[in-house]
């Protein structure tokens, strides 16, 4: 394919495609070194450039080819700048699930991210790519000659359209082109979500029939309050150095168990599995149904109390199963611009409940807990550690200040644990409070890096608290094995939820209760297929 000399001309200008690919591979290297994926990346980048570069020329309209090259380098940048600001990030590609969690994200949630990670650097790197738009936008005598004039025939050009394109589709690069991923992750979220809106999941009651309770003479009272981004790794009840647990500790009448883990290290995906009858084991999405229509079935008062916004992009899958609730209360709202709003808020919410109990009732309650920015996550009061972080894997001010409001708010998560556990005691009736977190955080504890992301996967991410408080009337009428030391994975949840506030079910399986003395033992897969178990094993051997 020939060009012609006024092509030559002004063919330089879609190098400026080129250009953005070079800045952003450029960056990569000067932040995070080489990698043979992020070649592969290169390569279906410039792929892809060929194709809009061939695309632009095809149009004959002078007009129309104008638009289509200035939108289609803006839409270019946008999606280099996002891809490549995520590898310097996490150090992993973009992946489906990383866009799901995105789709899943409301937007507080997002804000919170961007002044987390979003540095100078990262600013720097978008100012380039955002100039080459600005000098996109301002010259007007680039637009090139209908590409008729330039190549032998529109059938060698359709081909090679063609040819790139099933290059993308049928190999690995695909797995590195945004726009593939992008859609990839909506039809997850849009079509897989959908499991949630079938008839088991809409209806009251669901699948859940002839439900009893045991011993239901005496009235029960049942909290399961859940956490927010909240490792074991920095609690003082596992082993911390740091006392980020004064209250806490001093309970004993508290059951600290050792060895739980979650099955995700995002919110909706691990929730989703703990609260419904959805695990990595069970594929039949026939029986499926929520531990609020389990609720309903044996007839409690369900209360589900939130300090996190309910919807984000796409509608969670989190609210769907929580639907069936007979008594929702948000004090978080999607409209609410309180980036502090702290989790003390949902107090008042909790008296209200506890003041008006009169028969059998489970109240759920979630928390913000230690969700970053951690620094929002607790009053000024809190601010007590803020010293050197006791030894540190990594130096630097900034990740010992990340370390320190961390600490911060494990340390104010101890004060609402603690005063929803008291609430609760002085009821005085049969009446326990389940605490766990959703997932749990890197906060520099393995790697260089804090948050949570199922691509990276640290232990640090699915090392959660997992803590049981009991009432003496509670233990005088139930009688529930409390293991320590048992390995358990919160996607088998809800079962152990259902057994201890005593409702039995044919579709509550003991087997898979961390309270029961049937408990069997099975394997905790994490991280696309991995045995969590193998994983700790491997890593104490190293160490």
């Amino acid at each position: 394919m020939l060009l012609s000399n006024k092509r030559r001309k002004i063919f330089g200008v879609e190098l400026l495609f080129i250009v953005s690919i070079t800045i952003s591979f450029v960056f990569e290297l000067i932040f995070s070194g080489f990698q043979l994926l992020r070649l592969l990346n290169l390569i279906e980048n410039i792929l892809l450039t060929l194709v809009l570069i061939i695309s632009v020329g095809l149009v004959n309209n002078k007009t129309i080819r104008r638009i289509f090259f200035k939108w289609g380098i803006f839409f270019f940048n946008i999606i280099l700048f996002i891809e490549t600001s995520y590898y310097v990030i996490f150090n992993v590609n973009i992946s489906p699930s990383a866009i799901y969690v995105f789709f899943e994200t409301n937007n507080k949630e997002i804000k919170e991210f961007l002044s987390f990670y979003l540095d100078a650097n990262l600013m720097l790197y978008g100012l380039a790519l955002l100039m080459i738009n600005v000098f996109v936008y301002f010259i007007k005598s680039f637009i090139p000659v209908s590409i008729n004039k330039c190549f032998s025939g529109y059938t060698k050009i359709v081909v090679s359209i063609i040819f790139i394109l099933l290059i993308l589709k049928f190999t690995s690069l695909r797995h590195y082109n945004l726009p593939y991923l992008i859609l990839k992750s909506y039809y997850v979220v849009y079509f897989e979500s959908k499991v949630l809106e079938t008839g088991p999941y809409k209806s009251e009651n669901g699948i859940f029939k002839d439900t009893k309770i045991i011993n239901n003479d005496i009235a029960r009272l049942h909290v399961i309050v859940i956490g927010e981004s909240t490792t074991r790794n920095n609690m003082s009840l596992y082993g911390y150095s740091r006392d980020t647990n004064p209250l806490l500790k001093r309970n004993h009448e508290l059951s600290i168990f050792k060895n739980v883990i979650s099955p995700h290290a995002g919110t909706t995906a691990s929730l989703t599995k703990a609260l419904s009858l959805l695990n990595y084991e069970d594929s039949n999405i026939e029986l499926k149904g929520s531990i609020m229509q389990l609720f309903n079935s044996a007839d409690y008062a369900t209360f589900w109390i939130s300090n996190q916004q309910p919807v984000g992009f796409a509608e969670t899958d989190i609210t769907k199963i929580i639907d069936a609730c007979k008594n929702k209360m948000y004090v978080n709202t999607e409209s609410s611009e309180d980036t502090r709003l702290l989790d003390e808020t949902v107090f008042e919410k909790i008296d209200e409940v506890l003041n008006n109990v009169n028969m059998n009732t489970v109240i759920f309650i979630h928390l913000q807990g230690t969700h970053l920015n951690y620094y929002n996550r607790y009053p000024e009061t809190y601010n007590f550690f803020n010293d050197m972080p006791p030894e540190p894997k990594y130096s630097s001010n900034k990740i010992h200040k990340i370390i320190n409001t961390y600490d911060n708010a494990i340390l104010y998560n101890d004060f609402i644990v603690s005063s929803i556990i008291d609430k609760v005691k002085a009821k005085n009736t049969s009446s326990t409070v389940l605490y766990f977190s959703d997932h749990g955080e890197e906060v520099y504890n393995t790697i260089k890096f804090a948050g949570h992301n199922d691509d990276i996967g640290t232990l640090p991410m699915f090392d959660i608290p997992f803590l049981l408080w009991q009432s003496k009337e509670y233990k005088l009428n139930n009688s529930i094995e409390v293991d320590l030391d048992r390995p358990y994975m919160t996607d088998d949840l809800f079962h152990s939820i259902a057994h201890l506030c005593g409702i039995n079910n044919e579709h509550v399986n003991l087997e898979k209760s961390i309270f029961s003395k049937s408990f069997k033992k099975r394997k905790r897969i994490i991280l696309n297929n991995k045995d969590y178990d193998s994983i700790l094993a491997i890593k104490r051997n190293d160490n």
